[in-house]
């Protein structure tokens, strides 16, 4: 029973000695540590929690990373080739995470307030900001919204697609969420990078 698990925590690294200042804003400097699994590495805020999913495999998976205040950062992957079967473009892949979040019956709204094109780990991703309105429920007298930041992108050099995306429900915790999200949305390394 411990083997899925021990192979999951062994395919991940954290890597606490190699730490770095990772400049935000001018408003925000943080402390960085890098945490690697699977051939793809990332570098996270040391103050955050990570939650590594055991059912995880070097085909599909995904990480959740905790803020302080609990606003979470995704990075999922899976096989490119899955991906290029099912959707034209990068823009179908992002409707396709949307439509799932709109079929939620507690859902009022999802738009896309913003897309764009940006240049992430040497490929071409689609950068989305987007709203969800909760209608107001038996525990929530009144309507909520939060953001949601995502980036798709295809990696042909290991055949994967990756989402990394941001679920803000806390909107005091920092000064700026998408200089937050894009400076560790940067700091993706899906393949090896030539010396």
């Amino acid at each position: 029973m411990a083997r899925p698990l021990l192979a999951g925590l062994l395919a991940a690294c954290w890597l606490p000695d190699q730490k770095s200042l990772n400049i935000v804003s001018a408003r925000e400097t943080r402390l960085t540590e890098k945490f690697s699994a699977y051939g793809f590495q990332v570098e996270i805020p040391e103050d955050w929690r990570i939650e590594f999913n055991a059912k995880n495999s070097r085909q599909r998976g995904d990480v959740a990373f905790h803020s302080p205040k609990n606003n979470v950062f995704f990075v999922s992957w899976g096989k490119l080739e899955d991906a290029q079967r099912r959707f034209r473009n990068l823009e179908e892949h992002r409707d396709e995470t949307i439509k799932r979040f709109r079929s939620d019956p507690n859902m009022k709204s999802v738009e896309i307030v913003r897309s764009t094109r940006k240049n992430l780990s040497t490929h071409e991703g689609l950068v989305s900001r987007v709203v969800a309105r909760r209608r107001p429920g038996f525990m929530r007298r009144l309507e909520s919204s939060h953001e949601v930041w995502s980036v798709h992108l295809y990696c042909p050099p290991t055949a994967r697609y990756y989402v990394v995306y941001w679920h803000v429900s806390v909107g005091d915790e920092f000064p700026d969420f998408e200089d937050r999200f894009m400076s560790i949305a940067r700091t993706l390394a899906c393949h090896p990078q030539p010396l």
